[in-house]
């Protein structure tokens, strides 16, 4: 403000300077700044002179600063907004020939000719302008065209010769008063050329409460013109801008009535109205509406009789609703088109260009795809794809399945349907492949990190995880979320932990808070799957199940009491398993091809529908039918079975069609490898198929394995750890805890360190007696069995609760005690009454109830293993201990047994 006034002249600085009462010598100093005190709130020096002037510099920023965003802006109130360059004109404008001439203007004149002078006068006070060397001429009050007209002829006429030029100086200035509401009204000091816009500048234009439209201009008391500033904001008209004279009062009258358009139309705002002017009118001082608007139901929102809220409908491509009135208070609302188009076909899915299209009678299948190579993905099924028609005004849908291939390659087949207005048109995978996967996956992403852009979602130290690498999502359309989640949540930055600093948390998603906008991403990509542009694009990524998602939960929403579901169900040996739309006509062959085709393992004499039947009003329920389909009579189209709402379609397998059952023999046989077994099939006869034993073969330690026997270790194992903790909670409550030798922290690292124990499913066999085909020792192998036949073992192993737990060289005669004593003895933890050995073929001595003699003279056996138990009465007192402690230590002992096999 301050620049803008030393640019203004003397006189209107001053005036200025008087208004706002500061001194104006001060802008040819330059201003101090007052030292900031303590507890001082401000740097602003209550006593600068120029404090005024920044006020009103300030209460303009403040005015805009403080307007609520929820309000609409009303209409005009910008243009004040802007900071003008200067108050008045710049002084070399073209001066205009209508321009009044008055007091204190100053006139060029050039004499050439027989006589040649340059001067530059001023219209004196009672209008007249003197020119040396000639007679005064009186020019105040007249134009300036009429002025030099006047001047030129007088001094031509009294000196005979002499050509006059006559161009405008240095203009006068004006008083004019700016009253009513405007935002700052008062007297200002303006350019005689000034107009009414510009001395609204000077003033600060109108007030919020200010009319835009009623501006009126008083000369002498009487009003010489109507100002409606629309008219050049709108349509640009000037011609009421007029020049005003010295003493002219400028009057804002108060706003009288205004109205909103809200909706789509180009400038929503509130609007100043006028009496007469019609919604038509509004709706041009709103620039119009856009080209999303519908103006078939446009609601006008105004005050009744009672100043009550009532609500109008106004179709405005009726001249009769365009004509109606505008009321103060009335708010306009044009609201947005429909995204729906009328009159396409729409595509989605396995195609190249998946979208919308122009439909046109008789437009047909192979009219939009009529390429294999060039409009269809690689992975297309080409045997399935469907058309979803409208039935109805309610949108209710039929699905026809036809045939792609043949569509495309035989035009004039059946298959090449004809289309109707607003059908779409799904294409499927092959199965449940998919096209540019990471495509997708990517999309996800990217909307991921919009929806978080502050927080770091991974470790930096993860390469695998680039944000610029797209991530391997796998959408559920089940449940609506991602297998790929895990991902996310799993690799988190740790925060920085630093001594005595407290550590300052990441900022990463929750995976709770990640899981449920990735599952709202899922949920808003399906509902826009078959309409959206952007959407339609990624349908070429999806899978057949995925792709068919939205379609069966649209079919789900329009099932009604007297109308049923039109979904089917296969499950068994096909393909893609799942429920699929039932189409017209409906058969078994056109099931098994919308669920990809059957697999190999498919049994094709036998299948079966399962059929719900309506009962009689006596009865209650629904009946179950099953009906038997010969699947070979279907797929030869001998037969055509058809299936009807809800029906379920198994396929069976072939019965033991496993071909992939192996078992695994390794170690000392001449073949060692993984066969291939069928049912029915023993384990000797697979010893046979793998050459029998090689000579340095050790069968009494031969380790087999069953995944069967695994699994139900893991399971006992898991229920006596659950008995194990319940019981430990129940002895810490008893009265006995105080006496208790074993803190129940401590019980519960042991439990702990036992839970690491994985059984290893191992089952005692006698291979000499199995190579034999002895039918009491023989077996029927399963599919994962594993069988180890180590070599010749030349040792005995003591493990427990000894000094130094070691193998020593197997010597006949030795007694269980002698390798004990090899090992160190006991130690101060071990059970020596319960002390047991661990055959190689995994069977175990257990003690008998007599002395320890009789099992420290039974024959220990190259291989064997002595097992020294922890005492579990010294260390907690609990009876369940020893079932524990019995079945780990089998366990290890085993494992333990196959390393020093192995080694």
């Amino acid at each position: 403000m301050i620049a803008q006034l030393k640019k203004l002249p003397r006189a209107e600085q001053q005036k200025i300077a008087k208004q706002y009462g500061f001194d104006l010598s001060v802008l040819t100093e330059k201003p101090t700044k007052t030292t900031k005190l303590p507890g001082e709130e401000t740097d602003i020096d209550p006593t600068d002179p120029l404090q005024p002037m920044e006020r009103f510099d300030e209460q303009l920023k403040s005015d805009e600063e403080e307007k609520d965003p929820t309000v609409p802006e009303r209409y005009g109130m910008k243009l004040f907004d802007s900071t003008i360059s200067t108050f008045a004109p710049v002084g070399n404008v073209p001066v205009p020939d209508t321009y009044i001439l008055g007091p204190d203007d100053e006139l060029l004149v050039q004499v050439y000719g027989k006589q040649t002078a340059e001067e530059t006068v001023t219209v004196n006070r009672d209008g007249s302008l003197h020119i040396p060397g000639f007679s005064p001429v009186q020019v105040a009050g007249l134009s300036f065209a009429k002025a030099k007209a006047l001047i030129s002829s007088r001094l031509s006429a009294e000196n005979i010769g002499v050509e006059v030029a006559i161009s405008m100086g240095k203009l006068r200035t004006i008083n004019v008063f700016v009253a009513g509401e405007a935002k700052f009204p008062g007297s200002y000091t303006v350019s005689a050329l000034s107009t009414v816009t510009q001395a609204l500048f000077v003033a600060g234009g109108v007030s919020d409460i200010g009319s835009l439209r009623e501006i009126s201009i008083k000369r002498a008391g009487a009003e010489v013109a109507q100002f409606d500033l629309y008219s050049l904001l709108l349509r640009g008209d000037s011609t009421q801008d007029v020049h005003l004279r010295h003493g002219d009062v400028i009057f804002v009258a108060p706003v009288k009535a205004m109205a909103e358009v809200a909706g789509e139309v180009q400038r929503p705002a509130l609007y100043e109205v006028k009496a007469g002017e019609s919604v038509r009118q509004l709706v041009e001082m709103a620039g119009g509406s856009k080209a999303g608007a519908f103006p078939r139901s446009v609601v006008l929102e105004r005050f009744n009789e009672l100043n009550v809220r009532t609500l109008l409908n106004l179709d405005l491509t009726k001249t009769a609703d365009q004509q109606v009135l505008v009321k103060s208070g009335d708010v306009l609302r044009i609201g947005l088109t429909s995204k729906r188009v009328e009159n396409i076909v729409t595509m989605a899915g396995a195609v190249v260009r998946p979208g919308q299209y122009a439909w046109f009678p008789g437009i047909k299948v192979s009219n939009l795809l009529n390429s294999l190579w060039s409009d269809l993905h690689l992975t297309v099924d080409l045997d399935y794809a469907l058309v979803v028609r409208e039935t109805s005004e309610l949108g209710e849908l039929k699905v026809v399945q036809f045939n792609l291939g043949k569509a495309i390659t035989h035009p004039e087949s059946a298959d090449n349907l004809n289309l109707s207005a607003r059908d779409l048109i799904l294409i499927f995978h092959h199965g449940e492949e998919t096209y540019a996967r990471p495509e997708l996956d990517q999309y996800l992403f990217t909307k991921l990190k919009k929806q978080y852009p502050e927080r770091q979602l991974f470790a930096k130290t993860e390469p695998e995880l680039d944000e610029k690498a797209p991530l391997p999502f796998v959408l559920d359309v089940a449940n609506l979320s991602t297998q790929a989640f895990s991902i996310l949540s799993e690799k988190v930055v740790e925060p920085v932990r630093k001594p005595g600093i407290k550590p300052e948390l990441p900022k990463v998603p929750q995976k709770a808070e990640h899981q449920a906008y990735l599952k709202f991403l899922l949920n808003d990509l399906f509902k826009q799957l078959y309409f959206d542009a952007q959407a339609l694009k990624l349908s070429a990524h999806l899978t057949r199940t995925e792709l068919l998602y939205p379609l069966l939960q649209k079919l789900k929403q329009q099932a009604k009491f007297n109308s049923a579901t039109q979904l089917v169900t296969v499950q068994g040996e096909v393909k893609v398993p799942g429920e699929y739309p039932l189409v017209e006509n409906a058969t078994v062959a056109e099931l098994l091809i919308a669920a990809g085709g059957l697999n190999d393992s498919a049994y094709l004499e036998r299948a079966e529908i399962t059929r719900s039947v309506s009962q009689s009003e006596v009865q209650s329920g629904l009946r179950i039918q099953h009906i038997a389909v010969n699947l070979t009579d279907v797929l030869q189209g001998a037969a055509k079975q058809p299936v009807f709402s809800r029906d379920r379609l198994t396929v069976f397998a072939v019965p033991d069609w496993n071909i992939e059952r192996t078992i695994r023999i390794s170690g000392q046989v001449k073949f060692p490898g993984t066969y291939a077994i069928q049912q029915g099939e023993k384990l000797s006869q697979v010893l046979a198929r793998a050459g029998g034993l090689t000579n340095d073969a050790f069968a009494a330690g031969t380790i087999f394995t069953r995944q069967q026997i695994r699994e139900q270790e893991s399971m006992q194992l898991s229920k006596l750890m659950q008995q194990l903790r319940s019981d430990i909670a129940a002895k810490n409550l008893s009265a006995e805890e105080e006496t208790a030798q074993t803190k129940p922290e401590d019980a519960i690292m042991m439990i702990a360190e036992i839970e690491k124990a994985r059984p290893i499913g191992r089952l005692v066999i006698d291979l000499n007696a199995v190579l034999k085909a002895d039918p009491d020792f023989d077996m029927l192998v399963e599919e994962g069995d594993e069988l180890y036949v180590p070599y010749n073992q030349t040792t005995v192993s003591v493990v427990g609760e000894v000094q130094h737990a070691s193998s020593h060289r197997f010597r006949s005669g030795m007694s269980v005690d002698d390798y004990l004593q090899l090992a160190g003895g006991y130690r101060k933890r071990a059970d020596d009454e319960r002390v047991y050995v661990i055959r190689a073929d995994g069977s175990v001595f257990v003690p008998n109830r007599g002395s320890w003699f009789e099992v420290s003279t039974q024959t220990l056996l190259p291989g064997d293993t002595i097992v020294v138990p922890l005492d579990t009465d010294y260390t907690t007192r609990l009876s369940l201990w020893t079932k524990v402690t019995s079945i780990i230590s089998q366990s290890v002992v085993a494992l333990a047994a196959v390393n020093n096999i192995t080694n």
